[in-house]
């Protein structure tokens, strides 16, 4: 992989308007934040296996399965809602380090099956925190030092831990759980704890803040996080609940379930290379609405087909616009804060918020369904309509969106 070196940085500072900060070795803190989103996609995309196979082991009935996932989009939220606060009195590199060690901590807490639910839950709810922390912080605090050139590759270097994750969710988890699940749950411990040890150092420096940030265009940030929340209800049928679909609601086994998810994965490892290609050849906005339009066919034939070779299809082109399209979002974020770094942190943790919001939103939506029609079958079509209207709307407010 390609890394931007310390003149990069300078001229990244330049960019900004911001020469006094120090230079910062870019290719060393993009590896920090990738492992930071690969600790965030172990905590979010590798229990999409794991919620089928809970129920089926007998920890858990489908709707406290379902509720678990949920719960860590929902910490999701009150994460990236407490990011600016917290990174303005801590600093961001301290915060993020801390946070990855609490969500590593999580997964060896919920290997311990005779606590009752509650203990789960507050867990899911804590890694679901460290994870809104973790994407509301760690993109903006690489960003920031990134010369204008290279925003949209190191942007999606700084998301493609979320593709890695995908794939080891949906290659490795099986195996695992197969081994039980506690051996799961402690296996993903280990590997965040690696993970957390490894870039523990190569964070960029980052001095607490003492007053905050000016505010971006209200008009264009409104409408900005608007979208962003459009597109993360969108994904959301997907990336948290193909698995349990397929496994349960089409009746495939967990492993079958597996397979799909890593076909996911396989476009999400793809994406984020031919979509940084593609935004350098013709701009960032244009695709950003291609990433959507991707996004909107996948969900769409999700919900009209569930033959093996349209599910194939809808789980790739699915993996291929996300993480990209994350990416694609933080890289508009900020464009439309001017470059500004810590405008550009106010209003891209005001779009994660919005981003956890929608989802957390799409997540409890989805309980809530399993449990008044997961008999019947109609909870995940129903969802999946929804998420199709979702994401067509997400690509039609861009238009309305001022350059």
């Amino acid at each position: 992989m390609a890394q931007p070196n310390d003149r990069e940085a300078a001229a990244g500072d330049l960019a900004n308007g911001s020469a006094q900060r120090p230079t910062v070795r870019v290719g060393v803190a993009t590896v920090a934040a990738m492992g930071g989103s690969l600790v965030i996609a172990l905590a979010r995309f590798a229990y999409a296996p794991l919620e089928p196979a809970l129920v089926t082991a007998g920890w858990f009935s489908g709707s406290q399965a379902a509720l678990l996932a949920a719960a860590n989009l929902g910490g999701y939220l009150i994460g990236a809602l407490l990011a600016a606060r917290l990174s303005r009195r801590f600093g961001a590199a301290k915060l993020l380090r801390i946070t990855m060690l609490i969500v590593s901590i999580s997964f060896l807490a919920c290997a311990v099956r005779w606590f009752p639910f509650a203990w789960f839950l507050l867990w899911r709810v804590a890694s679901g925190v460290g994870g809104g922390l973790i994407m509301a912080l760690a993109g903006p605090a690489v960003l920031s030092f990134v010369a204008v050139s290279r925003r949209a590759f190191v942007s999606q270097m700084v998301l493609f831990g979320l593709a890695i994750g995908i794939v080891i969710a949906g290659s490795l988890m099986p195996l695992l759980i197969s081994g039980g699940i506690v051996l799961a749950w402690i296996v993903l411990g280990i590997m965040s704890l690696l993970i957390t040890a490894v870039t523990w150092r190569m964070w960029p420096p980052s001095e607490p803040v003492e007053a905050p940030a000016a505010k971006a265009d209200p008009e264009r940030a409104g409408r900005f996080c608007v979208q962003y929340a459009l597109a993360a209800f969108g994904v959301v049928p997907q990336m948290v609940f193909l698995v349990d679909f397929v496994a349960r609601d089409l009746d495939r086994g967990v492993n079958v379930g597996s397979h799909f998810y890593l076909v996911y994965g396989v476009g999400a490892v793809i994406g984020p290379f031919a979509y940084a290609a593609l935004a350098k050849r013709v701009g960032t906005r244009a695709w950003l609405r291609c990433a959507l339009v991707v996004q909107f066919v996948a969900i769409t034939m999700l919900s009209l087909w569930t033959s093996t070779g349209m599910l194939i299809v809808s789980s790739f082109l699915a993996g291929l616009g996300m993480p990209a399209l994350i990416a694609l979002f933080l890289v508009r974020s900020q464009q439309i804060t001017d470059g500004d770094p810590m405008r550009h942190r106010v209003l891209w943790g005001k779009a994660t918020a919005a981003f956890a919001a929608a989802q957390a939103s799409a997540a409890f939506g989805t309980s809530a369904l399993l449990g008044a029609y997961g008999e019947n079958g109609i909870g995940y079509p129903i969802l999946f309509a929804v998420g199709s209207v979702a994401m067509a709307l997400a690509f039609a407010l861009d238009f309305f969106i001022r350059k």
